[in-house]
C-alpha cells in the first residue's frame, strides 16, 4: 500500500509541476533561512566551550558606582592586584590568570621580516587555565622568564616558514630609540592557531611580568585587564563573590578613602563572576569600549534572536504559501477524494496519502535548501562576520535540529490541506457541488499573517536604512574627510619623530596640515568652585582643532606664542559649560585630577560640541589640554584632489622617520564607519529578509487568488455575458485581497513601531519614526499585492465566457 501511495504522490506532483515548483522553491528558501539561522545561533553558543576547566572557569567582573546616585557600571575587567589577593584569601579559587591586550597591536621583528601582531600579556600559568593547544614547548615553562614569548603557528610560518622555531629570537621593536622593548625575546613555544570560536585572540603571547617592568600597578580602584579564575567544582559563586567583596573592603580601605578625599567621589565597587561561556554574548566592555581585558570577539544576543525570528517568519510564510496553494488546488482533486471514499478509503488513509505527498515535496525542498545553504555560506559569512564551514558544523545536534525542522514543516504544510480534502463528501464532489465552507476564512487569516510579517520587515528595513543614512550624513561637529590617521608604534621617543614627519610633510603641496594630538584621553574629575563633574580630558596640540575643523564658539585656540598654554591653558566644549553651570566660562579656573594630585587650568576657549564618540552616546563634557607628550597619534589633512599623492608622501615621511616600522594608515571617515559595522550588516540582513518575504507573499496571494477565480469561474462568465468590463471584473476579484493587506497593515504598524522604537533607543542621536515610513511600507505592500492578484484576475476576466458556461 505504501508503494501505491508513493506512485500516486509522484504522479500528482508531476501533474501540477508549476505549483509543485512554487511550493518547493518557497519551502527551500524558508528552510535555507532557517538552516542559516540555526548555524549562526549554534556558532554563537559554541564560543569558549572547548576549555577543559568548563564549567568552573569564570571571569571576575567589576560593578562600579562612581558616586551616589550614578548609574551602575558593570565591566569585565579588574586591576593587577585582584587576582593574587583573591587566590591567597579565598579558598574556592584554585587558579587565576591575568590577561591584558586584545586590541593591543605592535611591530615585531623576526628573521628578516617585521610584522604587525596582536599582542596579549598573560601570567605564566596561562596554558594551565585555558585549553589552547601547544604544538611546541612545555606549557608549564613557556612563559616562565620575562623574555619568553609564544607565537601562533601562522605567525611562525610568516616569520620563518617553519614551525621549528623554538629558541629563535624576536624583537618587539627594532628601533634604537626603544627603551624596554628593544630587548630580544626568545620563542619558547608555538601554539596551534586559535579556534574561531574563542573570545580571546592573539598572534603572540608575552609574560605579564614583562609589562610590569614599566607598569606594576597596585591600585585596587583600577580596572583594565581581564582576570580569570578556576573555582573548585560546585563552588557557590554568590558566596565567592561575597568573599571577594570582603577582601576588597579590607585591602582597599585606604585607597577608597584617598580617592574620596582627592576626587570628592564616594566610589562603590563590588565584584561578581561570569562564566566563560557567557562572555561572547556579554563581553562587558567599559563605557569607552575598552578591550584591554583580552576579549575582543564579543557579540550581542539580540542578533541571534533577530536572525532566528526573521528565519521563522520566512519559513512560516513559505508554509502558509504551501497551505494556500494546496487548498487552491483541492477542488481539482475533489472527485479523486470522492471515488476513494466510495471504494472504501477512510479519512485517516486519505490524510496519510496527502502527508506522504507533502513529505516528498518537503524532502526535495530540504535537499535543495542544503545545496543553497552550502552555496550561500561564503556570502553569509561575509554578511555576518562569521567563519562557518558546513562540514564542520554537521554533528548529532545539527542532525537533530534538521530533523525537528523537517517534521515541523511537514506537519505545518500538510495537516490542514489534508484535513480539508479528507472531509469532502462523495455525494457532493461527484456532482461538482462541493464548496469550501466559510469562504476560506482560514486561508485569508494566513494571508493577513503573511502580509503583516512582510509589512513589519518593510518598515524595519526603511527605519534601518534611514537611521544609518542619518548616522552617515549627520554633522559631527568636525570634518572627518580628507584626514589620514596613523600612529607612532612601540616605545619610541615621539618628539624627534614628530618633528621629522612635520618638517618633511611641510614641503608637500598635497598636505594641508598635520596634528599629533587627540590620541591621549582619559576621564578626570573637574572642579569649578563647588561643582564637581566627570569630564573627558583630551590632550591636543595647536593644530588639532584646525585639522579636525572643530569650531571655536568663543575664546581662542592653543598657540605656541603663549608659553603658559602647555601648563595652565584649557579648552572646553559646550557640554562642559552646561554641566558646570558656567555662563561666562572664559577665564574660569578649573581643577583637574585623575589621582591624588590636582592640576590648575584656566579656560581660554570654548568649542562647539562635536561627536568625539559614537552617536549611540550623548556628547559628554570635555576638557582639552596641552602637554609635552601628546601620545602616538598622527593626523594628516590633505587636499581633496590629491589623495593619492598625500598617501605616498605621508608613507615616505613615515618610513624615513621610522625605517623599521610598518606603515599603517586609515582614513578617519572609514574609522568612523567601522563603529556601526554590526548595524550595517544587520541592515543588509533585514533588507534581504524583507525582499524574500515580499516574494513569498506574492506566491501566497497567487495561490489564494487562484482559488477565488476557480470558485467564481461561472459567475465571471455570467457577468461578462451581462456586460461587465474587464476592469470591473479585475476590481471585483482584487478588492477582497486589498482589504486583507489593509488589515495586515493595521496589525503590523503598531507592532513595528514598538520594536523599531526600542531599537532606536540604542542611539542617543536618532531619527523619529515618521508617519511616512509606515505609509510607504503600506502602499508598497498594497501595490505588490494588487499586481500579483491582477495577473490572475486579468486571466479570468479575458477568458471566453462560453467555455465557463457550456457545462453545468
Amino acid at each position: 500500500m505504501f508503494k501505491s501511495y508513493l506512485k500516486i504522490s509522484f504522479r500528482h506532483l508531476w501533474q501540477i509541476k508549476l505549483y509543485s515548483a512554487i511550493n518547493g522553491t518557497g519551502l527551500a528558501v524558508g528552510v535555507t533561512c532557517m538552516l542559516l539561522a540555526v548555524l549562526y545561533v549554534k556558532d554563537e553558543q559554541s564560543f569558549d566551550t572547548f576549555h577543559k576547566h568548563n564549567p568552573d572557569l569564570y571571569r571576575i567582573i567589576t560593578n562600579m558606582i562612581p558616586n551616589k546616585g550614578d548609574k551602575l557600571q558593570t565591566i569585565g575587567s579588574t586591576g593587577q592586584v585582584q587576582g593574587p589577593a583573591f587566590k591567597n584569601t579565598v579558598p574556592e579559587v584554585e587558579q587565576f590568570v591575568r590577561v591584558m591586550g586584545g586590541d593591543i597591536f605592535g611591530d615585531v621583528a623576526g628573521g628578516d621580516k617585521m610584522l604587525h601582531l596582536q599582542q596579549l600579556f598573560v601570567d605564566e600559568n596561562f596554558f594551565d587555565v585555558f585549553s589552547f593547544e601547544l604544538l611546541h614547548g612545555n606549557s608549564k615553562t613557556v612563559l616562565k622568564d620575562v623574555n619568553n614569548v609564544v607565537i601562533t603557528e601562522s605567525t611562525a610560518l610568516k616569520f620563518f616558514n617553519s614551525l621549528n622555531v623554538v629558541g629563535k629570537q624576536l624583537k618587539l621593536d627594532a628601533e634604537p630609540s626603544a627603551k624596554r622593548l628593544g630587548k630580544p625575546m626568545i620563542i619558547t613555544g608555538v601554539v596551534k592557531d586559535l579556534p574561531k570560536n574563542s573570545s580571546l585572540r592573539f598572534d603572540i603571547l608575552l609574560p605579564l611580568k614583562f609589562m610590569q617592568l614599566s607598569f606594576d600597578d597596585t591600585n585596587w580602584l583600577n580596572a583594565y585587564l581581564g582576570t580569570f579564575v578556576v573555582l573548585r567544582p560546585k563552588a557557590d559563586i554568590k558566596l565567592v563573590a561575597q568573599k571577594f567583596n570582603r577582601v576588597f573592603a579590607s585591602y582597599a580601605k585606604e585607597q577608597v578613602a584617598e580617592n574620596k578625599k582627592g576626587f570628592g567621589y564616594d566610589l562603590q565597587i563590588s565584584y561578581g563572576l561570569q562564566r566563560i561561556t557567557d562572555i561572547h554574548l556579554q563581553p562587558l566592555y567599559n563605557s569607552r569600549g575598552n578591550r584591554e581585558g583580552g576579549v575582543i570577539n564579543g557579540s550581542n544576543p539580540v542578533f541571534s534572536y533577530l536572525f532566528l525570528g526573521i528565519a521563522i517568519f520566512i519559513l512560516l510564510m513559505a508554509g502558509i504559501n504551501f497551505i494556500n496553494i494546496s487548498v487552491a488546488n483541492s477542488l481539482k482533486r475533489a472527485k479523486e477524494v470522492g471515488i476513494r471514499k466510495i471504494t472504501g478509503s477512510n479519512q485517516i488513509q486519505i490524510i496519510f496519502q496527502f502527508l506522504i505527498e507533502s513529505a516528498l515535496l518537503c524532502l526535495a525542498a530540504f535537499a535543495f535548501a542544503s545545496f543553497i545553504t552550502n552555496l550561500s555560506l561564503p556570502l553569509f559569512n561575509q554578511l555576518t562576520g562569521k567563519q562557518i564551514l558546513l562540514a564542520e558544523t554537521i554533528d548529532k545536534q545539527m542532525v537533530f535540529y534538521g530533523t525537528i525542522i523537517f517534521m515541523m514543516v511537514v506537519l505545518l504544510t500538510a495537516l490542514y490541506p489534508a484535513y480539508i480534502l479528507s472531509n469532502f463528501k462523495p455525494s457532493q464532489v461527484l456532482y461538482n457541488k462541493q464548496k469550501l465552507t466559510g469562504r476560506n476564512v482560514f486561508g485569508k487569516i494566513l494571508v493577513v499573517l503573511q502580509f503583516s510579517l512582510a509589512v513589519f520587515l518593510g518598515i524595519a528595513t526603511i527605519t534601518y536604512y534611514n537611521q544609518m543614512d542619518y548616522v552617515r550624513t549627520k554633522d559631527l561637529g568636525y570634518n572627518p574627510y580628507q584626514i589620514i590617521r596613523s600612529n607612532i608604534p612601540g616605545d619610541r621617543e615621539t618628539k624627534p619623530i614628530q618633528e621629522l614627519i612635520r618638517n618633511d610633510l611641510a614641503k608637500e603641496p598635497s598636505i594641508q596640515q598635520i596634528s599629533f594630538g587627540g590620541d591621549r584621553s582619559f576621564i578626570v574629575d573637574a572642579a569649578t568652585g563647588e561643582n564637581h563633574i566627570q569630564a573627558m580630558n583630551k590632550v591636543i596640540d595647536e593644530s588639532y582643532l584646525p585639522v579636525m575643523e572643530i569650531q571655536l564658539k568663543s575664546g581662542r585656540n592653543f598657540s605656541r606664542a603663549f608659553q603658559t598654554d602647555k601648563t595652565t591653558g584649557a579648552i572646553v566644549n559646550e557640554a562642559f559649560t552646561k554641566a558646570a553651570g558656567l555662563n561666562t566660562p572664559l577665564g574660569t579656573t578649573i581643577f583637574l585630577s585623575d589621582g591624588p594630585e590636582k592640576e590648575t587650568k584656566t579656560i581660554i576657549g570654548v568649542v562647539k560640541d562635536y561627536h568625539f564618540g559614537s552617536l549611540k552616546e550623548r556628547i559628554q563634557p570635555m576638557v582639552m589640554t596641552m602637554s609635552d607628550w601628546l601620545g602616538n597619534n598622527i593626523l594628516v589633512k590633505f587636499e581633496k584632489s590629491k589623495q593619492k599623492e598625500a598617501v605616498i608622501a605621508f608613507s615616505k615621511a613615515y618610513k624615513k622617520a621610522m625605517p623599521q616600522a610598518i606603515f599603517q594608515s586609515h582614513f578617519l571617515n572609514e574609522i568612523n564607519e567601522m563603529e556601526y559595522l554590526q548595524e550595517q550588516r544587520w541592515q543588509k540582513v533585514v533588507s534581504i529578509a524583507a525582499v524574500l518575504s515580499i516574494l513569498i507573499c506574492c506566491l501566497g496571494v497567487f495561490g489564494l487568488s487562484h482559488l477565488a477565480t476557480h470558485q467564481r469561474t461561472k459567475e465571471i462568465g455570467i457577468r461578462k455575458v451581462l456586460g461587465a468590463s474587464v476592469p470591473q471584473i479585475v476590481t471585483l476579484l482584487s478588492i477582497k485581497f486589498m482589504q486583507l493587506v489593509l488589515i495586515a497593515f493595521v496589525i503590523a504598524a503598531p507592532a513595528s513601531w514598538l520594536v523599531m522604537n526600542k531599537w532606536l533607543q540604542n542611539f542617543a542621536y536618532r531619527i523619529s519614526l515618521g508617519w511616512w515610513i509606515f505609509l510607504v511600507a503600506g502602499l508598497a505592500a498594497l501595490f505588490i499585492a494588487f499586481i500579483t492578484v491582477s495577473f490572475q484576475a486579468m486571466r479570468a476576466a479575458i477568458a471566453n465566457p462560453v467555455k465557463s458556461l457550456r457545462t453545468e
